[in-house]
């Protein structure tokens, strides 16, 4: 059995800081690193087209994130769709080796009934969807080396950090380039879903583009000051942005500075890779801060007694949300 303590072991004085929002964007904003204007075009361009079932085309495209770097993408949507209808950046979980192997296709498979094809379900609903393989993943895993599946991403995490950047810098601006070939394709509003560490991805990414209107995050729900000081659970390395504790500042203090924009959150009473308490914290950030500033309500919420697993109640009330978000 686990043993949780019930107080913080070893947590710096004071952590996290009382800061006000203009501070705490300007402190994470200045941790994670710079966003200068991409040096290539998008150069989009489909390798593959196919019709699957419910009248869905599914695209394998390819598109630039930075010089010498392409990222594969499924881009799925309805053979009628509109031009400017909706966009959703659809982001890959985490796992474990299994989608390591996989990347995009953990969510694209045409199965109407099984939430976890997220991807393909919102194509099905009217979305314009775009599917990307993280860095690491799928099509984008190192073909070379000793490192394979999650020391890849360590080693990869490793090496950005001694450029001064991190993964979920690199996270951001691959996504954030994902944004752009959903706005080249016609897309006149914005949404995102991800599910645990594509919903930790999600979260991030949010936080930092204003592009995003309305936001989907399943499970993964961190802070730093619960994991590192009394749960010692080791989420996937998005989290983990050097000299965050150093500057006071927590996860769900970044979730806050979302507002007036709107994000969901999924989240179920038996994940034990989402604790209470941080998704609590997650919640509460938001809802202080609508209250404090007079802003319209931006967190909604889904609570199930389940694992960490989608369930077609909880899509249900996700996409519900996102229909109304996004018109």
């Amino acid at each position: 059995m686990v043993k949780i303590p019930e107080n913080f072991i070893g947590k710096p004085e004071n952590y996290p800081k009382k800061l006000s929002h203009k501070e705490i964007k300007k402190r994470f904003l200045s941790l994670l690193g710079e966003f200068k204007k991409p040096k290539v075009l998008l150069n989009l361009k489909i390798v593959d087209e196919q019709e699957i079932d419910g009248g869905i085309i599914k695209q394998k495209v390819e598109y630039f994130v930075d010089e010498g770097e392409k990222v594969p993408a499924y881009h799925l949507f309805k053979k009628d769709i509109k031009k400017d209808a909706p966009g959703i950046l659809s982001i890959h979980e985490h796992g474990g080796d299994d989608v390591f192997l996989v990347g995009k296709d953990t969510h694209c498979k045409p199965n109407p009934d099984d939430p976890k094809q997220y991807s393909y379900i919102l194509a099905l609903e009217g979305f314009r969807v775009l599917a990307p393989d993280a860095l690491c993943f799928g099509e984008r895993k190192a073909q070379w080396g000793y490192s394979k599946n999650f020391f890849d991403e360590i080693i990869t995490d490793m090496e950005l950090i001694s450029r001064g950047k991190s993964l979920c810098w690199k996270s951001v601006w691959d996504n954030s380039r994902g944004i752009e070939v959903l706005e080249f394709l016609g897309a006149k509003s914005i949404g995102s879903i991800g599910h645990s560490g594509g919903s930790t991805q999600n979260y991030i990414l949010t936080s930092v583009n204003e592009k995003i209107k309305a936001s989907v995050c399943f499970f993964s729900f961190c802070t730093l000051r619960h994991q590192f000081y009394q749960f010692r659970l080791c989420h996937c390395l998005y989290h983990y942005v050097p000299y965050m504790v150093k500057a006071g500042i927590d996860w769900d203090q970044v979730v806050s500075l979302i507002p007036p924009r709107k994000i969901f959150f999924g989240w179920g009473s038996k994940d034990p890779g989402s604790p209470e308490v941080m998704y609590r914290s997650f919640v509460k950030a938001i809802e202080d801060r609508c209250k404090k500033e007079g802003l319209p309500k931006s967190v909604f919420t889904y609570e199930e007694e389940v694992e960490h697993k989608i369930t077609k109640k909880m899509l249900s009330s996700a996409i519900k949300f996102l229909k109304e978000g996004l018109k």
